[in-house]
């Protein structure tokens, strides 16, 4: 498999690269964090190498990454017919900012920072039961008649949101939502249950994003140093890893020897290898972090290998949801 390898995203007329190059790390805070930040060369090999789909993410939070974004295409005279640029609106929590105007200033922000004057795709991230659904909606809707927007998807959000969107799109006649963006990894399969089944019956294209959960099943963290990760970066952002991520890092590691490559490339190739699933989205510093990723399309798991990756981690669907999807829940399905 290449990155020129495009799958459709649903029953869009896209067709998106294996691997989408997210661009959260090409912000400045995350430059500072890293040292070592390669943006425009990072940007360069993976177009270079056929790769087509830029996710930049949520402006409000991460809106250096779209500048760089936009300044590179500029710059270097970039094909914008020949990419699939993609942003985010972040719904704020708390009943702020969740109606038309705020979804059309969102927007249109977006596409400054980008210096274009469409955006391919855009995401309705992190759901929040107060949003005026009809309302934004519309308003995306009205974006696709503008010209400004071709499609829009809806990212982190639960299946009877989607599902209920769609109706609402369907009665009224309005664009609907395309694609599904989620977490999805070896060790996130939360989402596997009801999202992925929904997507392919709605016939949406499934975007994953995480998955390497973090850098959690990277192999970096092994049993070996797991008194030094607790304190590191992964144990701050969800008090992990627990049993469970060491069992799939040693997994990873027993079918990586097998096939004489890494255990990220191994996770990254048992994410893409799933079904539904359309591109999914890597973030990197580093051309050589882009190019151990890139790897992944060269790694073919064999059936047994990917049922022995399977049943380390079955969803559980009575499991507690996690905690940005309990505000967009009704509060029966709240424990």
């Amino acid at each position: 498999m290449h990155l020129e390898d495009y799958a459709a995203l649903g029953r869009s007329e896209l067709r998106v690269s294996p691997l989408a190059l997210g661009t959260m790390t090409f912000d400045e805070g995350f430059a500072r964090q890293s040292g070592e930040n390669q943006p425009a060369a990072v940007l360069g090999r993976y177009l270079e190498l056929g790769g087509n789909y830029l996710d930049t993410g949520n402006g409000t939070m991460k809106a250096g990454g779209q500048t760089v974004v936009g300044s590179y295409v500029v710059q270097n005279s970039v094909r914008r017919d020949h990419l699939v640029i993609a942003a985010k609106f972040d719904v704020e929590w708390h009943g702020e900012a969740l109606g038309r105007k705020a979804v059309v200033a969102g927007f249109e922000q977006a596409l400054r920072r980008l210096r274009t004057d469409y955006l391919d795709l855009y995401w309705l991230d992190n759901w929040d039961i107060q949003a005026p659904l009809e309302e934004m909606l519309a308003a995306l809707h009205d974006l696709v008649q503008s010209g400004k927007l071709r499609y829009f998807g809806i990212s982190d959000a639960p299946a009877w949101k989607v599902a209920h969107a769609h109706l609402l799109a369907q009665s009224n006649g309005w664009a609907p939502f395309i694609g599904l963006q989620i977490e999805y990894s070896l060790a996130a399969r939360l989402f596997e249950a009801e999202l992925i089944p929904l997507a392919r019956g709605l016939g949406l294209g499934v975007v994953s994003h995480s998955p390497l959960s973090g850098g959690l099943i990277s192999g970096q963290y092994t049993r070996a140093n797991n008194s030094g990760m607790m304190a590191g970066h992964a144990a701050k952002l969800a008090q992990r890893p627990d049993e469970q991520d060491l069992e799939i890092v040693d997994a990873l590691f027993r079918v990586a020897d097998e096939l004489g490559t890494t255990t990220a490339r191994v996770a990254l190739a048992w994410a893409m290898a799933r079904r539904g699933v359309s591109s999914t989205i890597i973030g990197v510093h580093t051309l050589a972090q882009l190019d151990e990723d890139i790897g992944a399309l060269q790694v073919q798991l064999s059936p047994e290998q990917t049922a022995t990756l399977d049943a380390l981690t079955i969803p559980n669907p009575v499991i507690a949801l996690p905690l940005p999807l309990q505000n967009a829940a009704p509060l029966c399905c709240v424990d």
